[in-house]
């Protein structure tokens, strides 16, 4: 009895189809290499499958240490997508609502790091929410709104690298430290 291996494509030659089995081979070999959940899987295939991506322009569960006055405390990015070596795009992943983390993906994406990353996009795997980490607007929602590689190269070059001034900053740190403690007692609720 055959296998079905889904490809994206149905493959012209028995060439096509073998370098199309390779290059899914190659994938799932690279996804079972990480932690993922599956909302996360879903979304680093699809930036390389259908968005051009390559495995080293993202970041997945990248961890970043945030300092505030009183402690240092740390955050995870499920995906950042970087385009010419800088960070470009923040992947929050989650199974619910999308609505609930565009704040904490904009006060992400204007601490971690020494710069901000320009962009954040929430996503369930089936729907997304593109925001603008400057001023935390929603840009475009859907799949297609997530930039391609080609786009992402152009909108990178016309944005330039910015540092969240110092007073902003420690707002911005604040939240996102809630919204850690949050996950904390909901794990911490789960576990007992």
């Amino acid at each position: 009895m055959s296998t079905y291996i889904p490809l994206g494509k149905a493959p012209e030659s028995p060439e096509e189809r073998a370098s199309l089995i390779a290059r899914k081979e190659q994938m799932d070999e690279y996804l079972s290499g990480l932690q993922l959940t599956q909302v996360q899987r879903r979304v680093v295939e699809f930036l390389i499958s259908d968005k051009g991506y390559s495995e080293n322009d993202l970041e997945v569960n990248r961890e970043f240490t945030v300092q505030m006055t009183e402690c240092p405390f740390n955050v995870r990015a499920d995906i950042i997508v970087k385009v010419h070596d800088k960070r470009f795009l923040l992947v929050k992943c989650v199974m619910g609502s999308m609505e609930s983390w565009e704040r904490h993906s904009v006060a992400f994406g204007r601490i971690a790091g020494n710069c901000q990353i320009p962009y954040a996009v929430v996503t369930t795997g089936d729907e997304a929410r593109l925001l603008s980490t400057s001023d935390g607007a929603l840009v475009a929602e859907g799949l297609d709104a997530i930039p391609s590689k080609h786009e992402a190269e152009r909108m990178g070059l016309e944005t330039a690298e910015k540092v969240c001034p110092p007073d902003k900053a420690e707002k911005e740190k604040r939240i996102l430290y809630a919204f850690e403690a949050i996950k904390c007692s909901n794990t911490q609720i789960n576990a007992d």
